[in-house]
């Protein structure tokens, strides 16, 4: 005796009704946190170009130049969800282990963030870095399976 599969139960008018005003709201929010990001990355550039013409700070520089860097990403994430509602793993992984490098490079004394704060910030990057490695693995297993049986896009 096979077990067949309920079928998908349709949703009522009031459920469509308001799934599709969440998708629209949640749909309007990340616009508005994409248009914020692009300002806030504006006003970065403004600042990392002051820090140049005003007596050069190195750090300071650097500082300005990863956090336009992963302001950049992010509004990527951003535009991405809003074009395909589905944003990679692989991504957000990328943006957080450029995040972490980002404090680890600014930090001057180590001594300060304490060795807890250190082993989090190892142990983020290790799973970060694993979680890269297997969405790497998982797509081009996936490329493979669409190359070896004709699949092409």
């Amino acid at each position: 005796m096979a077990i067949l599969p309920e079928p998908k139960k349709e949703p009522t008018p009031l459920e469509s009704m308001a799934l599709k005003w969440m998708n629209l709201s949640f749909d309007f929010v990340v616009i508005v946190l994409a248009l914020l990001t692009m300002a806030y990355v504006v006003y970065a550039i403004c600042d990392l170009v002051g820090i140049m013409f005003h007596g050069f700070d190195v750090e300071g520089a650097l500082h300005e130049f990863l956090l336009v860097i992963i302001l950049l990403e992010l509004f990527e994430l951003l535009t991405l969800y809003i074009k395909e509602h589905h944003v990679s793993m692989r991504r957000v992984a990328e943006l957080g282990v450029v995040a972490l490098v980002r404090k680890l490079v600014i930090t001057v004394d180590y001594k300060s963030l304490g060795w807890e704060v250190m082993l989090g910030m190892a142990a983020l990057i290790f799973v970060l870095g694993w979680i890269y490695v297997q969405e790497r693995r998982r797509v081009s297993e996936e490329e493979k399976f669409i190359v070896e049986h004709g699949l092409n896009r």
